[in-house]
This record gives C-alpha cells, sequence and structure tokens, in this order.
C-alpha cells in the first residue's frame, strides 16, 4: 500500500491479514475481524484464539479474516524503542516528550521517491486504514462481509462502513464510542463509575451498602493526606514493595473498566483502608496493573499514539506548536468545573495512564503536515438502511459507556440496534478467558446476528438481562471475630465461630479462583501469609492449601476443584486457628457461573454438625 495516498512518489508499506477459509469447504461468507487498542494486532495469538471462540460453529461455512491495520502486526508495526523502554507513569511532561519522539522518529523514517523525508506521523490515522482495508477485500475478490470491530476496532469499523457501505453484509460495533462529537474530557467514564460500583454492590448478596462510590470517595481523601506502602503479594506470587496514591487509585477504577476483579474487591479493600487494615488495598493495587505497564510485546505503542494524536480530539489544538498547547491545556483545565471528576480533582484524573486516555501525551506530538483527514466525512445516518448494524455493550464498561453506544447507534441510521448486557464489562462477544462463561450472551448474539443479520430487529436479546452477576465481597475481615457468619441451614449445630471459620474457608478457595487469573505462576502467597498452588487441567483447575491465612488468626489448609466449562466448585478443608488445634473440618460447593445460587456447607467441628449456607465468594 502506498505510505502517503497524497502522493505518487510515496514509498510503500506492507499490510498483512491471516485467513481461515470456511472449515467445511462450502463458505456462505466472510467475516472480517478488526482488533482494537489502538495498537494491538488482529493476528495475534490471543487475539485470534478470541475470534476463533467467538464464531464457534460459524466456523464451518464461514471465512474468517483477521486483518492488521496498519502499524500492527504484520501491516508495518510501529516500533518506538523509547515509549517501549519507558518506566513509571505514563503521563506527564516526561512521558509526553517520549511520545514526541516517536513521533519525530516517524518523520524520519521513510523518503519519497525523489528523496525528501515523508512526514509520516499523521499517515497513520484510520481514514486511511480504512482506504487500505477496501483495497485489500478488492484484490482479494471478496464480495460483501460480515465486519466485526471490538474497542477501537469498532471505531474504525464505524469509518469503514460510513465510507464504504457496499462493501458489507453486516457490522458489530462491541463496545463502541462515538467518531462523531468524542468528548476529549472522556468524563463519561468517571459518570458512569460512580453508577456501576453501587449497581454492582446491589446486585450482590454479600456487598454491605457501604461499599458503593462513596467509601472510593473516603479513600481518595486518605490517599491525598498520605499514600499507602508496603509490602505485598505481587502477581509472580512473591512479596513487591507497592505504593498507592490517588494516582493509582484513579488507574484502578479506570482499569475496571475490562477488569471484574475490581468491581469484586475495591470496595472492600476500600474500605479496609480507610479502616487502617491495607493490606487488601496493596494487594489489589499489585495484580491491577496500569495498561502502560503490562501491554504485551506485540502491541505497537506507537500506532496508539501515531491515531490518538491524529483523530482523537484534545485538549488544545494540534496545529499549535508545544508550548502554546501546554498554555491552552492549562487554561482549560483552569476552566473545567473542580467537580466534574470527583471525588478526583481534574489534575489527579488526568494524570491517568495514557494508554487509557491520552490527556496530556499528545503535547509533543508533530503537527499534521497533510491536509485534515478525518475517520468519517458524512454526517448521519452514517450508514445505509441496507447494512444491518448491531452494537453490544456492557453496563460495566467504563472505557467506552453504554451512552456513547446509544448515540452512536442513533447517528448510524435506522438499521442499527443497541443492546445493553448486564453485569458485562468491555468487549462483549469475545470469550474473556481469565473470566470464563462472562461474555456467553454477547458471542450468542453474535452468532445468531451472523446466521440473519436482516432479522436484527427481531432478535432475542433476553440473555442481557440474566448475566450472573459479581460477586461482590462483603469484608476483608482482619480476624476470625470481624468475619461474617454463615448462615445456618436446617440440621447445624455449629457455634458462630464455627460459621465464621467456615466464611473464612470458602473466602480463600474464592481469592484463588479470582488470583489465579492474575498470577504469572502456579504458587501464589495467601493474603496474610501461607501459600496455595494450582494444577491447570482441562477443563479442571485443582487447588492445594497450605495455611493460607484470610485472616491473622486462624489459616485454611486443603483442597478445591474448579471447573472452568460448568462453573463447578468443590472443597475439602480444614480451618484452624493460629497455633491451635483444628476448628472445622468443612466441604463446600458453589457454581462461579451462577452466583445467585449460595454456596452450601457442611462439616463437623468438635462434633457437632456443620450445616450452612453462605453468598457465593
Amino acid at each position: 500500500m502506498p505510505l502517503d495516498r497524497t502522493s505518487p512518489k510515496s514509498p510503500t508499506i506492507d499490510v498483512g491479514f491471516a485467513w481461515f477459509p470456511a472449515r467445511d469447504g462450502r463458505a456462505q461468507g466472510t467475516i472480517v475481524a478488526i482488533e482494537g487498542g489502538p495498537g494491538y494486532p488482529t493476528t495475534g495469538d490471543t487475539s485470534r484464539t478470541q475470534y476463533q471462540a467467538m464464531l464457534g460453529p460459524l466456523q464451518a461455512h464461514r471465512n474468517l479474516l483477521l486483518y492488521d491495520l496498519r502499524g500492527t502486526g504484520r501491516s508495518q508495526a510501529l516500533n518506538c524503542p523509547g515509549l517501549s523502554a519507558y518506566s513509571g507513569q505514563a503521563s506527564g511532561p516526561a512521558f509526553a516528550q517520549a511520545v514526541g519522539a516517536c513521533g519525530t522518529m516517524l518523520n524520519d523514517t521513510w523518503q519519497y521517491s525523489d528523496g525528501t523525508p515523508v512526514q509520516a506521523a499523521d499517515l497513520f490515522g484510520t481514514a486511511n486504514a480504512a482506504r487500505d482495508l477496501d483495497t485489500v477485500l478488492h484484490r482479494l475478490g471478496q464480495g460483501k462481509v460480515d465486519l466485526y470491530g471490538d474497542s477501537y476496532g469498532s471505531w474504525f469499523a464505524q469509518a469503514f462502513a460510513s465510507r464504504y457501505p457496499a462493501a458489507l453484509r453486516s457490522v458489530v460495533l462491541d463496545a463502541t464510542y462515538e467518531v462523531l462529537g468524542l468528548d476529549p474530557w472522556y468524563t463519561s467514564t468517571v459518570t458512569s463509575a460512580r453508577t456501576a460500583f453501587d449497581r454492582t454492590c446491589e446486585r450482590s448478596p454479600a456487598c454491605p451498602r457501604t461499599h458503593t462510590w462513596a467509601v472510593v470517595q473516603k479513600l481518595a481523601d486518605r490517599l491525598r493526606t498520605a499514600p499507602v506502602t508496603g509490602t505485598t503479594p505481587g502477581p509472580n506470587g512473591r512479596a513487591v514493595s507497592e505504593t498507592v496514591t490517588v494516582t493509582t487509585l484513579v488507574d484502578i477504577v479506570n482499569n475496571a473498566a475490562s477488569d471484574p476483579g475490581i468491581y469484586k474487591a475495591l470496595g472492600a479493600a476500600a474500605q479496609a483502608a480507610v479502616s487502617g487494615d491495607d493490606q487488601p488495598l496493596l494487594r489489589l493495587a499489585a495484580q491491577s496493573v496500569a495498561p502502560g505497564e503490562s501491554l504485551p510485546e506485540s502491541y505497537s505503542r506507537g500506532l496508539y499514539f501515531a491515531v490518538a494524536c491524529t483523530d482523537y480530539p484534545q485538549l488544545f489544538s494540534m496545529t499549535s506548536g508545544p508550548e502554546q498547547r501546554r498554555r491552552q491545556l492549562a487554561h482549560g483545565i483552569d476552566q473545567e468545573p473542580p467537580g466534574v471528576f470527583e471525588p478526583f480533582r481534574v489534575p489527579e484524573w488526568l494524570a491517568v495512564d495514557a494508554y487509557t486516555n491520552a490527556y496530556d501525551a499528545c503535547l509533543d506530538w508533530p503537527a499534521p503536515t497533510h491536509p485534515a483527514d478525518p475517520p468519517i466525512t458524512a454526517t448521519p445516518p452514517m450508514v445505509p438502511p441496507t447494512v444491518p448494524v448491531l452494537l453490544l455493550s456492557g453496563d460495566l464498561d467504563l472505557l467506552t459507556p453504554p451512552q456513547g453506544g446509544r448515540t452512536v447507534a442513533a447517528q448510524i441510521g435506522p438499521s442499527a440496534r443497541f443492546v445493553e448486557i448486564t453485569g458485562v464489562t468491555h468487549v462483549t462477544a469475545m470469550p474473556d478467558t481469565r473470566w470464563p462463561g462472562l461474555n456467553a450472551c454477547g458471542a450468542s448474539l453474535y452468532r445468531r446476528f451472523i446466521d440473519d443479520p436482516k432479522a436484527l430487529p427481531r432478535l432475542d436479546t433476553s440473555c442481557s438481562r440474566t448475566t450472573p452477576p459479581i460477586p461482590v465481597l462483603g469484608s476483608y475481615p482482619l480476624t476470625l471475630d470481624d468475619a461474617a457468619p454463615a448462615i445456618p441451614a436446617p440440621g447445624d449445630q455449629s457455634s458462630p465461630t464455627t460459621l465464621r471459620a467456615a466464611q473464612v474457608g470458602v473466602s480463600v478457595v474464592g481469592d484463588a479462583i479470582t488470583r489465579s487469573r492474575y498470577v504469572t505462576g502456579q504458587t501464589d502467597t495467601g493474603l496474610r501469609g501461607g501459600t496455595w498452588t494450582c494444577t491447570t487441567g482441562t477443563p479442571a483447575v485443582t487447588f492445594t492449601f497450605n495455611s493460607v491465612g484470610w485472616v491473622t488468626d486462624a489459616t485454611v489448609s486443603g483442597t478445591a476443584t474448579w471447573n472452568q466449562d460448568t462453573g463447578t466448585v468443590s472443597a475439602a478443608l480444614t480451618v484452624s486457628p493460629t497455633n491451635g488445634q483444628p476448628l472445622a473440618t468443612i466441604h463446600a460447593a458453589w457454581n462461579t457461573l451462577a452466583t445467585r445460587t449460595p454456596a452450601t456447607v457442611h462439616g463437623d467441628a468438635g462434633g457437632k454438625t456443620l450445616n450452612a449456607t453462605l453468598p457465593v465468594p
């Protein structure tokens, strides 16, 4: 492809893709998938596996084209060493300089045929990427295709659909946001967070109403006075030193957009911290790594900013010089109402990791040198009524909140249908290997839509209201006496202490299941000591616990098995006081895919029968 489509002297760049023909040899059409970021390669191993799982039985009679947008993967991936090597918070003046150096490098990389340098920093935007894909589809001889895009891939898909509707049989926009009228302040994230955390708590029987957004505000006030510092189990299971500041909390809240584990733990961890117990918050912070620290090697940081600094609206003018941009940004911050990001102050919120929102990251990016090339030039309706468009959104998605999807649906026109899925975070149809079963509804809706796009108005979306709620933690008890007791069932003879021991034992297993989604190995340290190991099979995961501390004065040992396909959990545990005889021997069972159904616990404590229930941990 020509790098600069406005010049006949342009050098070329390669674009690449992966092609999977229909398995039965009789293709009924082609699905084109586009990954998000921007910066992720669609052909990457993880993305490929997730797309194929999302298609499921559709692969029998449909081709799959995984296409890398220019600047990613097989399509001239942009590599900026300064960004890859950058350590520390991905925002602020030093990081903006690293981003600017990346743009300068792009301007020095290619030459026209006459030897003059190509100012390429503004040539990797969405419009050029859409032109590339249209050319590829023509060269491959494809008819009308079914286009799927998630996150930024859905932003790209809006642009492509508005420019090349004749190439499309259907479009699915998963976790989408506005191309037209995008708010450069991204205030919808924090306004959505205020309701999403409360909503998640309301759906979970263990969550006290004090663990709502109000406790996040209390924690922000405390961190503003003094950060929290300490040692905690890291993602590799070994102790790390961790410091939690207000900026850390901003990143954690933003990370909840795609991490159900934050919804599960933040309220309880915040309440513990404001009460003087910092360990749960420290561990959550070490577990919830900001995007800039956790991006895979295949991700193109350079492409992310080549798009963000070219296509996304900024809080300053990209045609101005760097110093004037800084003055414009400072003026905008001064004019912004101080409470808009409550409980965070405006500068605190704008310090978020730039790979979430690039508020100040483009301050030093080179000014554009080519004519303005917006992703979409059409006015609503953006897509003709002959092209059905399904929009999917999780109601807990803070990165691309549902209200943005509704706006896009209205901009697309009468052929669009918006579906909000309860209890789901960012991207609804691609399976999440860390949280099996969570995106089953999105994948089901996607497959049924592709089978018959014209039937979109009649598509049964009832599953969007039945996703199992995230089991929000009620508390992080410090001692056994602080633990909420299990609820006695008929035949129970146990004491309140035994019922609390049952809660502690089940909590250790539930915590290990959650932690296994984040730790890099098969061994982890318990919240308050001890160790556990897991052996991953297909589909079962087996856990072995060795004196694991959920509270400071009791430990849990034993085994548990979790079937990731069915969600069933079975545990055999012994709960003992520190340096004492066992309190109880318990057997517990529950289902991670049926979190409305309580866990059951039975066993023996000093010859007395334990028979109880408690919320799924």
